[in-house]
């Protein structure tokens, strides 16, 4: 036969759960931002897949330099060495613009420096359209949503594939 717990110890663990059940209810935002960040890297993932380069790229690596908040540099981090192609992904942050980058992920604060051709900017929460930034991504609600600058990009020698532009929320 089981023993029985202790009355108090019954209590203690009715207290503690519902404690911990409201501390849950209460946070949402702290789970949901750390979703948001990792659903914000595959964005700039599937970008970056369907961004063709005229020329400036080097045979078998793609260079990613993330100037945004850290968690979101953390959440980009985890696409280092996937593949596009023949090239593999590699990511490093930047405190300021830095040329040597095909792929420049900004937050709106940070100024994306001159045209470098053949650079993809993708800003986390820019106004389109600002003359350098090819694609946004946004809040439409509870969502997270793109848009692309065709003219920013073509005027740097990229194309996007129609397949990309039928996602995105607008096409400028």
């Amino acid at each position: 036969m089981p023993a029985r717990a202790a009355p108090g110890t019954w209590r203690f663990t009715c207290t503690a759960g519902a404690v911990l059940g409201l501390y849950v209810a209460l946070c949402p935002g702290a789970f949901a931002q750390v979703e948001e960040r990792a659903l914000k890297a595959a964005f700039v993932y599937n970008i970056i897949a369907f961004t063709e380069w005229e020329t400036g790229l080097q045979p078998d690596t793609l260079r990613v330099c993330t100037a945004v908040d850290p968690g979101f540099t953390e959440a980009l981090a985890t696409l280092e060495g996937k593949q596009i192609g023949t090239r593999q992904l590699r990511v490093r942050p930047v405190l300021a613009p830095a040329a040597g980058c095909d792929v420049l992920v900004r937050a709106p604060t940070v100024p994306p420096g001159p045209e470098v051709a053949g650079r993809l900017v993708v800003c986390d929460g820019c106004v389109l359209p600002d003359a350098v930034t090819a694609a946004t991504l946004v809040r439409d609600g509870t969502r997270v949503r793109f848009e692309v600058d065709t003219t920013s990009g073509g005027r740097v020698g990229l194309s996007f594939s129609s397949r990309l532009l039928r996602l995105a929320r607008r096409v400028l």
